[in-house]
């Protein structure tokens, strides 16, 4: 999905969301990048991510996934190929090797993130996370295409409130890193690669603060 937005300054933020784990959607993004090649790419996805990804582009290792990655990926696989790690965010590290070009991490640092779960995941909401697996695998998501699916999948995952604030801190550290961009650092040629859970966050935080969406 591609969205472009614009404010009053007649800058412009070139907006590529893709659903995570889809290979198909890896693939839309590289030809983008092909057809309107950036020279800054903003990623959803911290600058150790960034730097982590290089590493394992270099060098693949197994990777361990969570019982909830799994169930994502199964639930997913309706979709279409599945793949970790997430081919949207592969493509966009590739891109950057390849090109030398600037990359942005978005997310939070880890130490960071570390300490925003310790202030808001209490042992209740553990426990709670833990015990919904069985029940989420199973659960009817009534979805009929995949971003439908990655907007009903992390609204059940929200359902437990401390998960819900700390992705709420998440997508506003992100908003903030965009705008900090967009303020002091800002190449007309870029594009934001962004999961598609916060694509529709991320626009309306930028919305609240003048910047307005247009479709292609």
């Amino acid at each position: 999905m591609f969205t472009r937005l614009y404010n009053e300054g007649g800058r412009v933020l070139n907006f590529f969301s893709g659903v995570k784990g889809l290979v198909s959607h890896g693939g839309e993004l590289k030809e983008l990048l092909e057809k309107e090649p950036p020279e800054v790419l903003l990623i959803t996805i911290s600058q150790g991510e960034i730097e982590g990804l290089t590493s394992f582009i270099r060098e693949p290792f197994e990777m361990n996934l969570s019982d909830y990655e799994i169930i994502y990926g199964v639930r997913l696989s309706k979709y279409g190929e599945v793949m970790t790690p997430p081919p949207i965010y592969v493509e966009a590290v590739k891109y950057l090797m390849d090109t030398g070009n600037k990359g942005i991490g978005l997310d939070m640092p880890q130490e960071d993130f570390d300490a925003l779960y310790s202030q808001n995941m209490r042992t209740s909401h553990l426990i709670r996370h833990s015990i919904r697996k069985k029940r989420i695998l199973n659960f009817d998501f009534k979805d009929t295409n995949e971003y439908e699916f990655s907007e009903k999948w992390i609204r059940r995952i929200n359902a437990v409130k401390g998960l819900a604030r700390i992705d709420e801190a998440r997508i506003g550290h992100m908003a903030r890193e965009i705008q900090n961009f967009a303020s002091s650092d800002y190449n007309p040629k870029n594009i934001i690669v962004s999961d598609y859970e916060f694509h529709k966050p991320l626009i309306s935080s930028l919305e609240e603060i003048g910047w307005k969406a247009k479709n292609p």
